[in-house]
C-alpha cells in the first residue's frame, strides 16, 4: 500500500515518522488533538495499518516486544480524559488500564505510561490545590503553597497499584528498555532520573537532562554517554534515543532516529560562538608593528610578543596565565582622549617596547572571527548517517534530496524527518513558503486570506506548504 494513499495525505497534513528500532518504521498522521493513522513497514514500500478503537485519539503508541500499549484521548469532543489501552494480540483488539486517582486529594491526572515486558508502568501529577484564603484574612497570613507531587503505579495487565510517590513533577518522555524503567522528575530547578528494575523499587539520581519536543520520548542526557547513540532497549531492538552526545560541529538535533542499520539524523550546525566558556576562541593571527609582532592562539590558548629583529620571543603567555586574574606586570593598559592603549614592557628594565592602540586589536581579532563565522547560519541545517553513532557522514539537504539551493532571498523553510529499518534509511522532506507580508499583490495573496500577526499588529501571508515528498536510501 502506498503511503500517501494510505495516509491520505495532502500537503497540509502533519505527518511524523518514528523507527521502532527492530526493522519496523511508524508513519503517524494527526489531527487536531491526537494521531488519526498509524501505518507500519518493514521494508519502505508496503505499510501495514495498525488498528485504533473508533472514538480514541492516541498522542503515542509503542509497540515494542509482546505487549503493545497506547495513550490518548477517550474521546475527540471537548474536555477528553487520558485512556491507556494495551494489547497483547498486535492490536487485533486493545483492553483499557483504568487507573484510579481517586483517593488522591486536590488534583491528578495522567502524564506518561510506558511498557517493559508485561509490566506498565504509570505516571501521574498530584497537586494538593491551592490553599483556601478566609475572606478578609490578613495579607502576611502565611499559607502552605500547592505541592506538586509524582505517584507511580505498576501493572501487569490488571489493575494498577500505586508503588512509590516523589516531590516534582514528571512530564511524558519515558521509556522501557531490557534493564527496567526510566522516568525524568522534575524537582525545584533540578531534573532526577528515576530507575526500577522491575517497576516497584525505584532510585533517584541528579543527572543533567533536556527533553525535547521535536520528537517522541527522547532523552537526551550527559551521563555517561561515551560517544554512542545506539542504545538497545530489549535485545536486538534499538530503542528510543535514550543517550546522545551530539557530533562534532552539530550544535542542535530536531530529529534522531535509531535502527538496526544505524543511526539517521537532522541536525544544525554547532554556533561558532559557543566554542568555549569564553565565547570567542582566539583566533591565529598575527599583528605587526613598531619590529615586534604580537602572535594570537601561541600558544595554544595564549599570546606571545615576538621581536622580529632578534627572532626570539620577548613574552609568552599560556592560555591557563591568561585566564589568571592577576596582573601581569609585563603589559599595562592605559585610557586617553584616543581610546585605550596596550603596552608592552622590556621584561628586565621595564621600559616601554611597543604599544598598541585596543581598537586596532580588536579590529583585527573581530576581523578574522567575522570572516571565518560569515557562513554560519542558525536556521541551516544537515542530514547525518551514522552505521554505529560515532562515525558520521553529513550533507546539505540540497545534496540529499536534490532540492534547489536556497537564495538570500528566498522566505521558506524545509522540514526532514528519518526514520532507520533494517536495510533502509526513510525520510520525509516538505517546503513552507512564507510570502513577504508587502508582496501580496505579486504574490496573488488576497487580503481577506491573510491572518493577523498578533505581535506586530500587521497582517501575514497564509504559509504555503509543498506536498509532501519521501525518499528512501538502501543501507548495505
Amino acid at each position: 500500500m502506498d503511503l500517501a494513499d494510505a495516509l491520505g495525505a495532502d500537503e497540509h497534513s502533519t505527518i511524523r515518522l518514528e523507527s521502532v528500532g527492530d526493522g519496523r518504521v511508524l508513519a503517524l498522521s494527526f489531527v487536531d488533538r491526537g494521531i488519526d493513522k498509524i501505518l507500519v513497514t518493514d521494508n519502505s514500500t508496503e505499510w501495514t495499518p495498525i488498528s485504533v478503537p473508533s472514538g480514541f485519539l492516541p498522542w503515542t503508541i509503542d509497540i515494542i516486544g509482546d505487549r503493545w500499549l497506547m495513550q490518548g484521548w477517550d474521546s475527540p469532543i471537548e474536555a477528553p480524559s487520558t485512556q491507556i489501552l494495551f494489547s497483547d494480540n498486535r492490536g487485533a483488539t486493545w483492553t483499557e488500564l483504568v487507573v484510579d486517582l481517586g483517593p488522591l486529594d486536590g488534583t491528578a491526572w495522567i502524564t506518561d505510561a510506558i511498557v517493559a515486558g508485561e509490566l506498565i508502568v504509570v505516571a501521574a501529577i498530584h497537586n494538593s490545590g491551592l490553599p483556601l484564603i478566609e475572606e478578609g484574612a490578613d495579607e502576611d497570613t502565611n499559607y502552605e503553597p500547592s505541592m506538586s507531587s509524582a505517584h507511580l503505579f505498576v501493572s501487569n495487565g490488571g489493575p494498577p497499584e500505586l508503588v512509590a510517590e516523589f516531590p516534582g513533577w514528571v512530564s511524558s518522555g519515558g521509556y522501557g528498555a531490557s534493564d527496567g524503567f526510566h522516568l525524568i522528575v522534575s524537582d525545584s530547578g533540578e531534573d532526577y532520573l528515576l530507575y526500577s528494575p522491575d517497576g516497584r523499587e525505584w532510585t533517584r539520581t541528579v543527572v543533567e537532562v533536556e527533553i525535547t519536543d521535536s520528537a517522541q520520548n527522547e532523552l537526551w542526557t550527559t551521563e555517561e554517554t561515551d560517544g554512542k547513540f545506539r542504545v538497545e532497549r530489549f535485545e536486538g531492538v534499538y530503542g528510543w534515543d535514550q543517550v546522545l552526545t551530539l557530533p562534532d560541529g552539530i550544535g542542535w538535533m530536531p530529529s534522531l532516529a535509531v535502527g538496526p542499520a544505524g543511526v539517521a539524523a537532522v541536525g544544525g550546525p554547532a554556533s561558532p560562538y559557543d566554542e568555549s566558556d569564553g565565547g570567542f576562541t582566539l583566533p591565529d593571527i598575527s599583528i605587526e608593528k613598531d619590529g615586534y609582532e604580537l602572535r594570537y592562539n601561541q600558544p595554544e590558548g595564549g599570546i606571545t610578543l615576538w621581536d622580529l629583529e632578534n627572532d626570539s620571543a620577548v613574552h609568552v603567555f599560556d592560555a591557563e596565565t591568561l585566564q589568571s586574574e592577576g596582573e601581569f606586570r609585563e603589559v599595562s593598559e592605559v585610557e586617553d582622549d584616543l581610546g585605550s592603549h596596550v603596552i608592552f614592557h622590556d621584561p628586565e628594565t621595564g621600559a616601554e617596547l611597543v604599544t598598541f592602540r585596543g581598537e586596532e586589536l580588536a579590529a583585527a581579532v573581530m576581523g578574522v572571527e567575522s570572516a571565518a563565522h560569515s557562513d554560519y547560519d542558525p536556521n541551516e541545517f544537515l542530514v547525518g548517517w551514522s552505521p554505529d553513532g560515532t562515525d558520521w557522514e553529513w550533507q546539505t539537504p540540497q545534496e540529499a534530496f536534490g532540492l534547489p539551493e536556497g537564495t538570500q532571498d528566498e522566505n521558506s523553510f524545509t522540514e526532514v524527518q528519518v526514520a532507520v529499518g533494517p536495510d533502509f534509511v526513510l525520510a520525509q522532506v516538505q517546503t513552507f513558503e512564507f510570502p513577504q507580508t508587502d508582496l501580496y499583490e505579486d504574490v496573488g495573496v488576497d487580503a481577506g486570506d491573510t491572518q493577523s500577526d498578533s505581535a506586530a499588529g500587521t497582517p501575514t501571508a497564509p504559509i504555503s506548504p509543498s506536498p509532501i515528498r519521501w525518499f528512501i536510501a538502501r543501507v548495505d
